[in-house]
């Protein structure tokens, strides 16, 4: 598992975003960890974000990105998945300015949710609940088509372990078969 600052890094680099990006870049960050949550059901990342007025925010990416912005600029470590997952977001969001990006998390629930009761400029370290953002995206990937389409790799097996694999998967799934062909 990679970390939000290898993911700000990625980001940095594939859309070559100037350090004072601040906000665009958490927001980026942001969706990638949510759309990894919804196509995979895992995080690609630990880090948390808290629920800032401007949206959500990784402290992580902010420490690096106020003292250490170098760092931003230096090789990310990711996956190839991981990459891909991000590289979907990218594609999808990264045209976008700051203030649309803002202006999307403030419409989403793991967001608003997190700042409920708060005033809209008033500063909050409150965290933005992992399940909600896996659930609220999940629902999105699966009832709206307004969301990034998570980039598939394509992967050699032999005859052997596809022979092998249909095997293991007609075993596994021989009861729901056994009531689909009497139906």
């Amino acid at each position: 598992m990679t970390n939000a600052v290898d993911v700000a890094a990625f980001i940095t680099g594939a859309l070559k975003l100037p350090l004072y990006d601040t906000k665009k870049l958490q927001k980026l960050v942001y969706f990638s960890q949510a759309w990894a949550l919804a196509w995979t059901g895992k995080p690609l990342f630990a880090d948390d974000f808290e629920a800032w007025p401007d949206g959500p925010v990784a402290p992580a990416v902010y420490r690096v990105q106020k003292y250490e912005a170098a760092r931003l600029h230096e090789p990310s470590n990711l996956s190839a998945d991981e990459a891909d997952i991000v590289t979907s977001v990218v594609d999808f969001y990264g045209q976008l300015s700051y203030t649309d990006l803002v202006d999307l998390t403030h419409e989403h629930t793991p967001w608003l949710d997190a700042r409920a009761g708060r005033a809209p400029d008033a500063p909050s370290h409150v965290k933005v609940p992992r399940d909600a953002i896996r659930t609220f995206y999940t629902r999105q990937a699966i009832m709206s088509a307004d969301g990034p389409v998570r980039r598939g790799r394509v992967s050699q097996v032999s005859d052997v372990d596809a022979h092998r694999l249909g095997r293991r998967a007609s075993s596994d799934w021989a009861e729901g078969l056994a009531l689909l062909a009497d139906a």
